[in-house]
């Protein structure tokens, strides 16, 4: 009997002893790997799609090794084995040639395209797109201020806004990114030229298409407190929790602000004025669900937010706008659907997007009170509704995506002091079907790819589109690796709804003739990589017809018109250079030209108005395990608020910014802390970047995030 009992007991400390391990398997991108093969005693198991393995009954002491092509064989003690389990690319050299295996991306992806992954604990996309690219950012660039992209040489309505590939402002509207947290973004791709037959209408310029997080670990908790410059004070809190079928990822974070930065008035410049009633609030909410089953991957996201914002004008018209302030609400829905059947990828996309908005200016003193087109209260409303049907096809070889969508958006504008003022409920719909198709081609050493895109638009109130899209490329690599490429292609944009039907006020109305804008681009690229240095140099070319300026009519009120031809040029230097492995120096310098080309009249030749004529961004990046490190440097150059050119009175002066941030982590047990500190425009340079909306000097920020996994 008593040895039975030791019999028993002498088992049952076994099984307490064994450990029953779940983890899951990522490349360094932090992208799960599918069918890796997973050894341990005399067993193997495979990981699941979304990386997820389960291993039962082992010792701490026993070896699990994970294997798979193109990526390197990794052995852990199983003691040792965290919640994610990280594989390096494997790069295999033959006689001078790398190869990394990357045939999807190869074949889906373009030359064009420049990924950015988001580190920032706060702040929105604008500020990830600020400190990583060239692009040039309008708005003031403190938290809560409206802030839009800017391609060189174009308009931020040229610019597509895109939601893990939804566009949201296919209407001509330029979209205001600062409301996209930087949070729950995970990358940013940058398309940089024309791309409507890809996406559309509003995509002259290119699309930024941002990528939202998901969770990657089976329990997170990461909180934040932000406090800064101007009275920046915010919380914000995210949960993930993710299984082998479900990911759940929420967000939530409250913000307020008060911007009251000094600046120099124009017509006193011996004088520090404060930027006064510029204060916001904001509430943003996100969620991201994910599930698999045996039919496919079904997914769900929401962004959700509530503002505040009070609005002072221009510093030239302050007792125009006194204490004006803009209230509402946005939300966001995407659901898709996808489903693998052997070479093929189903997938179906479902979207929603309402904005309600309530402008009050009604806090006016005398005379201004009395005054119709000023003292408004109105009431703005506009929903957009798509669905997306597509496939993808994948070969060794040959990609093709091909497919339709609907979009159905309206929009309403109501005066509730002024009725007389609004403008009724309007609409558009819009099909579309597309195709794209790539070919990828290898014969060693070299490499050449063909991509050919098309779309068919048909819009509710203009004429049908056809949008096209070529992108021949050629590479050799060796101990060194050269690309030549281009692409020519089509694009529109059409007329916003403000633009179309805004009644106007005693200075701004719309122009309901206005036709959508049109342009024919190409561009032409090299680029060479040897050892740890890359040089890019790009030229790109583009004829705009019925390019939409805004001028003064005989009765000096602002209206939008079709100016029949602008041509814009653009080059671009690229270098960037990883002289150690924590160390990555990027510089890009662009040269643009933005000319009026319309013939008879009488400012032809002169320059679109606020395009710099050129540009220059340096930034340094440090990173080590704890450690991050960023400095950049931006030259922005002269550019014209004015069409009358004869002397520089109308031209805003070049203007450089200096900006740096440093970030430290700490790890203990579960709980990683994480300090850091941002600060921008370090020389203090008081500037402007429209006639009469000043810029901030310089501000700072400091974050303390705190993460717990289980």
């Amino acid at each position: 009997m008593r040895v039975k009992i030791l019999v028993i007991i002498f088992f049952i400390t076994i099984k307490l002893l064994s450990l029953n391990i779940t983890a899951r398997v990522v490349n360094d991108a932090g992208k799960p790997i599918r069918d890796v093969i997973i050894t341990y005693k005399d067993k193997a198991i495979i990981s699941q799609k979304n990386g997820y393995f389960n291993i039962n009954n082992v010792s701490a002491e026993d070896e699990v090794k994970f294997h798979k092509i193109n990526y390197q064989d990794k052995t852990e003690a199983a003691g040792n084995i965290e919640k994610t389990v990280i594989l390096q690319d494997k790069v295999i050299t033959i006689q001078g040639l790398r190869v990394i295996e990357e045939m999807q991306k190869g074949l889906i992806g373009s030359s064009e395209v420049i990924v950015i992954r988001s580190e920032n604990n706060s702040g929105s996309a604008a500020d990830i797109l600020r400190e990583s690219s060239d692009l040039q950012i309008s708005g003031l660039p403190l938290f809560g201020e409206e802030q839009k992209i800017i391609f060189p040489g174009y308009k931020a309505r040229h610019t597509l806004i895109m939601l893990d590939g939804i566009p949201l402002n296919k209407s001509g509207t330029a979209f205001d990114i600062s409301t996209i947290p930087a949070e729950i973004i995970e990358s940013i791709e940058v398309v940089k030229g024309s791309s409507s037959s890809i996406a559309g209408a509003g995509s002259m310029g290119g699309i930024i298409n941002i990528n939202t997080k998901q969770a990657q670990s089976r329990y997170k908790i990461n909180a934040v407190h932000t406090f800064g410059s101007f009275g920046l004070d915010q919380h914000s809190i995210a949960l993930s929790r993710s299984t082998s079928k479900v990911q759940i990822y929420a967000y939530f974070r409250k913000s307020f602000t008060r911007n009251d930065f000094t600046y120099i008035p124009q017509n006193d410049p011996d004088i520090l004025k404060v930027r006064e009633h510029n204060e916001k609030s904001i509430y943003d909410a996100n969620l991201n669900l994910a599930y698999t089953s045996p039919i496919g991957m079904f997914a769900y996201k929401l962004l959700f937010q509530d503002f505040f914002r009070k609005l002072p004008g221009n510093i030239e018209s302050l007792e125009w706008y006194k204490n004006s302030r803009l209230t509402g609400q946005t939300q966001k829905h995407v659901f898709n659907y996808s489903r693998k059947i052997m070479d093929y990828n189903l997938k179906a996309d479902l979207y929603y997007s309402l904005d309600k908005s309530v402008y009050d200016n009604t806090r006016l003193d005398d005379p201004w009170a009395q005054n119709i087109y000023l003292a408004t209260l109105a009431r703005n409303k506009q929903q957009s509704r798509e669905v997306k049907l597509h496939s993808e096809y994948l070969s060794d070889i040959f990609y093709i995506d091909w497919g339709g969508d609907y979009r159905y958006e309206e929009f309403k504008y109501t005066d509730l002091n002024y009725p007389e003022q609004s403008t009724e409920k309007v609409f558009r719909e819009n099909f579309a079907v597309f195709g794209k198709t790539k070919l990828r081609q290898k014969h060693f050493p070299y490499i050449t790819s063909l991509t050919g895109s098309a779309r068919w638009d048909n819009t509710t109130g203009f004429d049908d589109h056809t949008s096209w899209k070529l992108e021949p490329e050629f590479s050799y690599e060796n101990y060194f690796m050269i690309s030549l490429g281009g692409n020519v292609a089509n694009g529109y944009t059409l007329p916003s709804y403000y633009n179309l039907f805004w009644k106007g006020d005693s200075h701004v109305s719309g122009n309901p003739d206005l036709k959508p804008e049109g342009s024919l681009s190409w561009q032409i690229f090299s680029k060479f990589i040897i050892s740890k240095y890359i040089f890019k140099v790009t030229y790109r070319h583009d004829d705009i017809d019925d390019m939409i300026i805004w001028f003064r009519d005989e009765w000096s009120k602002w209206k939008p018109r079709n100016l029949s031809t602008a041509e814009v040029d653009n080059w671009e230097l690229e270098v960037n250079v990883k002289p150690y492995k924590f160390m990555e120096l990027v510089t890009i310098y662009t040269k643009s030209s933005a000319v009026n080309r319309t013939e008879n009249d009488p400012n032809y030749d002169s320059k679109i108005l606020y395009v710099p004529d050129h540009s220059l961004n340096i930034n340094l990046k440090i990173r080590t395990r704890k450690f991050k490190g960023n400095i950049s440097y931006k030259l922005i150059g002269e550019q014209w608020t004015n069409s009358d050119q004869s002397t520089t009175e109308h031209q805003l002066a070049a203007y450089d910014l200096l900006n740096a941030g440093v970030e430290y982590s700490v790890v203990w047990q579960n709980f990683r802390v994480t300090p850091s500190i941002k600060v921008d425009n370090i020389m203090n340079k008081l500037y402007e970047i429209y006639d009469h909306v000043p810029r901030p000097g310089i501000n700072w920020e400091i974050n303390l995030g705190i993460e717990y996994k289980i």
